[in-house]
């Protein structure tokens, strides 16, 4: 009777999964511990012999012939260490146990060293150790084959001695005295495991004894935890129902309530239950007769369904539950049904005309859903609804199933995560490339500058400024188009040419299409209008598909012709490149979008170009089509849509950039960063457009000038050494509350997630390095329009 009850079950159920646990535990940590030994034992092999051969090679260079000999001898004598030997290529002999190496030496320099007969060790039958086991075996016709081979190790004596091999390939230095076989041979390090299993079996008896003793105390414990909570209520709530149905009791007793949980509450709505069969106890027998039978019907199908299943009717009654569902709300099915489902699926005090169940009513069709917490379940459901006919065709109730698909979303997360790191990764690898040209360009317009005569015009200089700053914004854009990659953030646009960016790109790469010796044919439409587009991402667009024509062409024949046109067709701006280079197969051009997809050799493209290209187009609402004719050459059509123009006057500079504010003269300003070249350009900048600027290069000194004087608008470096700047607004915050609205914090760090937790709480305007002045301008214009405090 005992091994039959819920108590029994339960103890059984719970010491049988401990067992379980405490033996699986124990196995892994054993496995573990043995793991962990062998790669000990793997380190101090390959310490070793990496000691070995450097004497060995010492040996080899100085014409010594003992250096090798002793160390090993020492190495023989540590704790642990049954075997150091070197084994001839023959993978027979010992050296250093006879003079056969001595000898073919001698004849070779026709001379011998002293030293190297000093303790020489000299064997008739010159066998080494362990040369008869099969993994030396297998080794041995592995080195055989190439001598600069990886070492090898295995176990042998059963498992009882670690044995490490490492091959020693011919140098040059060597065949000054050996011959190429004579200066072959493998270095054999062997470790006694007996030690090792010695603590793997202490350690084995201490985990399965504290296993069992706390199996034991928790199965005690357990044992009076489950007789107290909840066989002992159950067993007198059973006693009561015995009592009733066998008629040793009467229908006026009541169970014992003798807690709030869930035991008692069953115990409560079994007395409810007894209270209505004294009222209607011919009722509750067909009712009875009614619930045996649904339970009969039902109970396999829904108890056995993880799915959370209930029916409702047409009155919004939840008439049927599964036990999946009754656990979601830690109750029982009964404890459900007859409840309103509105009410338990916390959708309001009244019924939703949008839930899957009103759809399926209203329409008597099939209605999904998707929660995501709503309905007071946790985690994410898909939510679908059934319709039950009645024999005249209406919808009298419908089949509610809520599906879990929590994990799956997860999965999909991670998935998408993961493959968009990936490809970031890929990215990240080829941004060297990218950025090394506007570098060059950078590098190659400031030499110029250094070493113009000081009689040549600024006009010449401010040229070549010009450029620098272009390329030096471009480099910023390149590292902004990856940050935006990784961030899935929107690109910035303005009011271009794309003509002018053609222009632009064409002079960026014009040194190298000379050399290559490509020739250019521009055939740019004059009526191309202006449209809102980002500069920097169309121009990277524009270089990957002229780099790979590039490519293509001077593989192909060592020079080319590039063509490039622009018209308008109504809203749409086409651009056409086309090259005269060997083209792309038919079987693989429509593949050339396709993430990692390339055509070029390994190691000279990653495959990114066109598919971060399409992903740009597609952005700016255009597309990008690629086609290679029959008689070679490759054509790139891209159209892309005229729009911004009527945003292109207020604002606006002719460049299409944001006309910056004017400020406002004299306002002060406390410029706080720790790098002087920053502070300095700041300082240069804002005196320059009017304002009144003070320098501080850390956060103490800021609060040091807080102290006397005072400022419209202060501008905090976030990452200082000592006080940043975040903790330099809280005293801005505490000491000067009138200045808190007008910080500006610069920033080059726009991953770490203090920084955006920062910035979120204060609200603080923030610009990340580098940045253009007129950006700077615009910004403290406008935060000074919005409020100028006294100090100025």
């Amino acid at each position: 009777m005992y091994r039959r009850s819920i108590h029994y079950k339960i103890l059984t159920i719970v010491v049988g999964v401990l067992a379980v646990g405490v033996f699986v535990a124990s196995y892994w940590a054993l496995k573990n511990e043995k793991k962990r030994f062998l790669e000990e034992k793997l380190m101090m092999s390959r310490l070793m012999s990496r000691t070995v051969l450097s004497a060995i090679y010492k040996d080899m260079i100085e014409g010594r012939a003992d250096m090798a000999r002793h160390l090993m001898d020492i190495l023989r004598t540590e704790q642990g260490v049954t075997r150091v030997q070197i084994i001839r290529s023959n993978g027979r002999e010992e050296a250093f146990r006879d003079f056969k190496t001595i000898e073919a030496v001698k004849q070779r320099l026709g001379t011998l060293r002293p030293e190297w007969l000093d303790d020489h060790s000299s064997v008739t039958d010159n066998v080494a150790e362990g040369v008869d086991d099969p993994g030396f075996r297998d080794a041995l016709s592995v080195f055989r084959k190439d001598w600069t081979s990886e070492p090898v190790y295995y176990t042998e004596r059963g498992g009882r001695q670690f044995t490490y091999l490492q091959p020693i390939a011919e140098r040059e230095d060597c065949r000054t005295c050996h011959g190429a076989e004579d200066a072959r041979g493998i270095l054999m390090i062997s470790f006694s495991l007996d030690g090792m299993y010695g603590v793997l079996s202490r350690n084995r008896n201490q985990w399965i004894f504290s296993g069992l003793a706390a199996i034991f105390i928790g199965s005690v414990l357990l044992s009076l935890l489950i007789r107290r909570t909840v066989t002992g209520p159950i067993q007198k709530t059973v006693e009561v129902i015995e009592g009733i149905t066998e008629g040793k009791g009467n229908i006026t007793q009541r169970a014992e309530v003798s807690s709030n949980d869930e035991i008692g509450y069953l115990a409560k709505a079994f007395n409810t239950m007894l209270d209505s069969l004294e009222k209607r106890d011919e009722e509750n027998r067909l009712l009875l007769k009614k619930i045996e039978k649904s339970r009969k019907e039902w109970v396999t199908t829904f108890d056995a369904i993880q799915d959370l299943i209930s029916i409702h009717d047409n009155n919004y009654n939840i008439i049927r539950v599964n036990k999946a569902l009754a656990a979601r709300f830690n109750c029982e099915p009964r404890d459900l049904i007859g409840k309103k489902c509105f009410n338990v699926f916390n959708c309001g005090s009244k019924p939703n005309p949008l839930c899957p169940h009103s759809r399926t009513l209203a329409t008597g069709t099939v209605a999904t859903d998707e929660d995501t917490g709503e309905l007071g379940l946790k985690g994410n459901f898909n939510v679908t609804t059934f319709p039950i006919f009645n024999d005249d065709g209406d919808v009298v109730a419908t089949v509610h199933i809520a599906r879990d698909v929590t994990q799956e979303k997860i999965l999909e997360q991670r998935l998408l995560h993961s493959e968009k790191m990936a490809s970031l990764g890929k990215l990240v690898a080829g941004i060297a490339h990218e950025l090394n040209n506007p570098l060059m360009g950078i590098m190659g317009f400031s030499q110029l500058l250094m070493e113009m005569p000081g009689d040549r015009r600024m006009e010449e200089a401010k040229d070549k400024l010009d450029r620098i700053f272009r390329e030096s914004m471009r480099t910023a854009k390149i590292v902004q188009n990856l940050l935006t990659f990784a961030r899935a953030k929107k690109p910035e646009r303005g009011l271009h040419n794309i003509n002018n960016v053609l222009r632009d790109t064409l002079e960026l790469r014009g040194y190298s299409l000379k050399a290559s010796n490509i020739e250019v044919v521009e055939d740019l439409s004059e009526d191309i209008p202006k449209s809102m587009v980002d500069y920097y991402q169309l121009q990277q667009v524009f270089i990957n598909i002229i780099s790979n024509a590039v490519d293509a062409m001077v593989s192909y024949r060592g020079k080319g012709r590039l063509e490039i046109r622009t018209r308008l067709k109504g809203r749409m701006i086409e651009i056409t490149l086309a090259d005269d280079g060997p083209g792309i197969p038919q079987d693989v051009i429509t593949n050339v979008f396709d993430p990692f997809f390339t055509t070029k050799d390994v190691g000279k493209g990653t495959g990114l170009g066109l598919s971060i290209s399409h992903g740009i187009i597609r952005e700016h609402g255009g597309w990008i089509d690629v086609k290679s004719p029959r008689g070679g050459g490759t054509v790139v059509t891209i159209e892309l849509p005229v729009s911004g123009q009527e945003a292109g006057g207020e604002g606006l500079t002719a460049d299409g950039t944001v006309k910056p504010l004017s400020p406002i003269a004299g306002s002060r300003i406390l410029v706080v960063d720790d790098e002087a070249s920053i502070r300095d350009a700041l300082t240069y900048i804002l005196s320059a457009k009017g304002f009144n600027v003070t320098a501080a290069g850390d956060g103490v000194e800021a609060l040091e000038v807080f102290s006397r004087e005072k400022f419209s608008l202060a501008i905090v470096d976030i990452k200082m050494p000592g006080m940043n700047g975040m903790e330099l607004f809280k005293h801005i915050r505490e000491k000067h509350p009138d200045l808190k609205d007008r910080v500006l914090f610069l920033t080059g760090d726009v991953f770490s997630e203090d920084v955006k937790d920062f910035l979120k709480d204060t609200g603080c305007p923030c610009l990340t390095k580098p940045f253009e002045v007129n950006e700077l301008v615009s910004l403290v214009s406008r935060i000074l329009r919005d409020g100028v405090s006294p100090a100025v």
